[in-house]
């Protein structure tokens, strides 16, 4: 990624962390009594009908690029990690004969599934079987090494298409409202995955708080003007005629840990200064659960304000926007998620002077640029050396009263 990347104190680190003040089931009553546990264990376990079945993974082909499955890439799911050499492992456990675990649907309607649990493993069989990628990093049968499924030898091909995968579909009998469904999804994703690779912050709240909100800032997240700040390689270039991501998005350290996502929700955190208490995490939070079921006018309003803050950032600090000053042989300066709070708010909060700040606009970007000068008092402040409340609020004001002093 051109240009560097500064990770601020609450960077996406400690991953085992648990979530802070995450939408949950009901819990149990205090009371401790046998009583009141089994009347607890009587109405308050989801109801959740399972149904087993075997795929050959042919079958998973079929079903997948005919779009039986109705939605492989469901909004609470993480974006697709594996690379081809965890990819090749899947496919030499199939080979192996090595048992596989089995992914999980949920019936949405009679006959239209989403997939909840297993989506790296069912896109990496469709990519193998379709000849996208070739076999690397095998130790096993290293023979099979660079080698498409068209190229490996009839035998192995036969017993690949004779291999199966197992299913277990979801279905509940206890839902009375759709937030109550996308809660037992939420749940049950949630419970999926507490092993292998945890889920980070933003991919957890992209699991439990999905909704209007959610998509909203995915959304934003895809923007042009957004990704071209970020170093993000463009979506519209970068994404298959299938909808997927290619390789170089995949690739991005923001994308593919939903960074970008988190860095946007950034703004709606912290553009009200009411809002800003707490630890940047239940922030976060707090803020997917508020807006989790935002109107269609409330959702459109809240795209015009980040579009309009990015817009003036973006005319305002051009190719410097979000970044730092550059330091010895850099062409750029490093990325910087505290400076990027700090400019979007605070023009977020002046967006009535946009004129007034344009007219002024070369003061003021070597005014704030001058904050963030490693000789400067107020660099630690700016570079998010703290990152507690007060200091974020300090921060935005800091930057926001250096750009009224030059109008």
């Amino acid at each position: 990624m051109s240009g560097g990347y500064v990770a601020d104190s609450d960077a996406p680190v400690g991953f085992d962390d648990e979530p802070e003040d995450i939408a949950a089931p009901v819990l149990a009553a205090a009371d401790g009594t046998d009583r009141a546990i089994e009347r607890h264990f009587e109405t308050g376990r989801l109801r959740v009908v399972q149904e087993r079945s075997e795929l050959f993974l042919p079958h998973v082909v079929d079903f997948i690029e005919k779009d039986k499955w109705g939605n492989l890439r469901p909004e609470y799911q993480r974006r697709l990690r594996w690379d081809d050499t965890k990819k090749s492992r899947l496919i030499e456990s199939f080979i192996m004969n090595v048992p596989v675990p089995p992914v999980f649907l949920y019936e949405v309607n009679l006959g239209s599934y989403e997939v909840m649990d297993g989506q790296q493993r069912l896109n990496a069989i469709v990519d193998f079987l379709q000849g996208r990628f070739a076999l690397t990093g095998l130790k096993i049968w290293p023979s099979l090494n660079g080698r498409t499924f068209a190229r490996l030898p009839p035998m192995v091909r036969r017993g690949l298409e004779r291999a199966k995968v197992s299913s277990i579909t979801l279905m509940s009998d206890s839902i009375a409202s759709t937030g109550d469904d996308m809660d037992l999804r939420a749940q049950v994703f949630e419970r999926l995955n507490t092993g292998g690779e945890r889920l980070n912050p933003q991919e957890l709240r992209n699991s439990l708080f999905s909704g209007s909100f959610n998509r909203l800032i995915v959304d934003l997240a895809r923007r042009p003007e957004f990704t071209s700040a970020w170093d993000i390689p463009s979506h519209e270039e970068h994404t298959t005629s299938d909808g997927t991501p290619d390789q170089a998005l995949r690739d991005n350290n923001l994308f593919k840990r939903m960074l970008d996502v988190e860095i946007v929700l950034r703004f709606f955190a912290f553009r009200d200064d009411k809002s800003i208490s707490g630890s940047v995490r239940a922030m976060l939070d707090n803020t997917m659960k508020v807006h989790r079921g935002a109107d269609d006018a409330s959702i459109a309003a809240m795209r015009n304000e980040f579009v309009e803050a990015l817009a003036l950032a973006r005319s305002l600090f051009g190719d410097t926007v979000f970044r730092l000053p550059p330091l010895g042989n850099r062409s750029k300066g490093l990325l910087s998620r505290p400076l990027y709070d700090a400019q979007m708010v605070a023009l977020f909060r002046l967006r009535d002077r946009r004129d007034e700040i344009l007219a002024k606009s070369g003061a003021i970007a070597a005014a704030v640029s001058a904050l963030a000068s490693p000789n400067a008092t107020t660099y630690d402040l700016i570079v998010g050396r703290g990152n507690t409340a007060a200091l974020i609020k300090d921060r935005i004001t800091l930057v926001q009263k250096t750009i009224t002093s030059q109008l």
